[in-house]
């Protein structure tokens, strides 16, 4: 007789891989058969996080998932993803050695690593762990690098997407001589915060990168948003992810007045708007003109008490039988009123995903706000993005019942994510008996 402890190893291995976090050790906790069928998606990805870092003891204390692989190296077959967020430090400023150790180790077995992401300032000590890895193809990392250091990087050659987080000047000189051996497989390329990128590096490194689909150029204030837009449009037409910052000096004469963005595949766009001035509305303004193919955009601001100018609404999504409609919207970090949301139900009618910060400290809000957000039928996910911190005292936060009358209301509405919950329903059937399942 067939039973769920003597299954074939094949079909267990298929089944676990819908569990995942917890319930993957839970399982693992059963038998001996379910041990061997949940250890390929038990290590499939690797997390070290903050939480980690602080219970993290060389002896005595939480053992690094990193010594695990560096003890037993055939587990380190299965390992597709790592994904490092913090480190431990013995001293301020210090990284514990025996970390750095079993980290540098636990790569080197990893032979089959696809993606690496590395968060803190720690890079320098795995980079020779990182060599000859043929699989590896995302890789996200704090390139705070030596001119040395950052020619360990170039032999990085089968790379899909690249994120560099605070590239000195040594990574951001060799990234045109390593985007030559990327050229045939880059498609995603993101600098965040670099002080050295400026146009004359766009403009020299974009053509090398015929396949890019996706470029982010964020809070890189010597660039212009209009010279990273004017090259993006020169030199990769193609692209379908855009992401760029509109900083608060104004750009040359020259390039004031450029052409709108000209990207006829662009589907995900994201701009980061770091003026408060009225005049800040204008730049914006000429920039959504022929965008008739976006289904996400993203906008953050700078000032969460600003309200979002009408003009920007206005762009947003016009009615036309040429635009593609909107699916995913983001207003983040500002004041988002009830007129404002009730405009964008009108002219956005196809959204599936919304993103703003809900008023929930305003008593009032929940009726005219769910009627307003009741004409986007095919709306499944709403977001509140407000800030826990953006205010002093007691934060207000989602009772039940208002979430239950939202999701009554509203046809399709399945998921309401606010203040660190997710409230979701399965099913219409359980929305009438009353019954909505909370998960944290």
């Amino acid at each position: 007789m067939v039973t769920a402890d003597n299954l074939n190893l094949d079909v267990l291995e298929l089944i676990f891989a819908f569990i995942s976090g917890n319930d993957l050790v839970a399982v693992s906790s059963v038998s001996k058969s379910f041990l061997a069928g949940v250890i390929p998606c038990l290590y499939a990805t690797v997390s070290f996080t903050a939480k980690h870092a602080k219970r993290y003891r060389s002896e005595g204390g939480i053992m690094s998932p990193f010594l695990t692989l560096r003890n037993h190296p055939d587990l380190a077959v299965h390992v597709r993803h790592v994904d490092i967020h913090c480190a431990p430090f013995i001293a301020v400023g210090q990284v514990h050695p025996k970390f750095l150790s079993e980290t540098a180790d636990a790569l080197q077995v990893c032979k089959n690593l696809t993606s690496f992401v590395c968060g803190p300032r720690i890079l320098p000590a795995l980079l020779g762990s990182l060599q000859g890895k043929e699989c590896l193809q995302d890789v996200h990392i704090y390139a705070a690098l030596t001119t040395t250091q950052g020619e360990m990087l170039q032999k990085m050659t089968t790379l899909r997407s690249l994120t560099l987080d605070y590239p000195t000047w040594n990574v951001v000189d060799s990234l045109t001589r390593w985007a030559q051996s990327l050229q045939r497989t880059l498609s995603h390329l993101t600098i965040f915060m670099s002080q050295e990128v400026n146009g004359m590096f766009l403009e020299a490194l974009l053509p090398l990168l015929p396949r890019l689909r996706g470029l982010h150029v964020i809070g890189c204030s010597k660039v212009p948003h209009t010279v990273v837009i004017k090259a993006a449009t020169t030199h990769t037409p193609t692209l379908k992810e855009f992401s760029f910052t509109i900083f608060e000096n104004p750009p040359p004469p020259s390039l004031f007045f450029l052409p709108t963005i000209t990207l006829p595949s662009l589907r995900h766009l994201a701009i980061d708007v770091r003026p408060t001035s009225d005049a800040t509305a204008v730049t914006m303004s000429s920039l959504f003109v022929s965008l008739t193919s976006l289904s996400t955009l993203v906008l953050k601001f700078a000032d969460r008490q600003l309200p979002i100018w009408s003009s920007i609404i206005d762009l947003i999504a016009p009615p036309s039988a040429i635009t593609v409609p909107l699916k995913r919207l983001a207003l983040m970090d500002c004041a988002v009123s009830i007129d404002t949301v009730r405009k964008l139900s009108s002219r956005c009618k196809d959204l599936e995903m919304l993103e703003i910060p809900l008023p929930i400290k305003d008593i009032s809000f929940q009726q005219p706000f769910t009627t307003a957000i009741s004409n986007l039928k095919e709306l499944h996910t709403l977001t509140d993005v407000g800030d826990a911190h953006a205010s002093h005292g007691p934060r207000a936060t989602l009772a039940k019942n208002d979430v239950r009358y939202m999701m009554q209301t509203c046809v399709n509405l399945r998921t309401i994510v606010s203040d660190g919950r997710m409230w979701t329903v399965s099913s219409r059937i359980l929305l009438r008996r009353n019954s909505l399942e909370v998960t944290h």
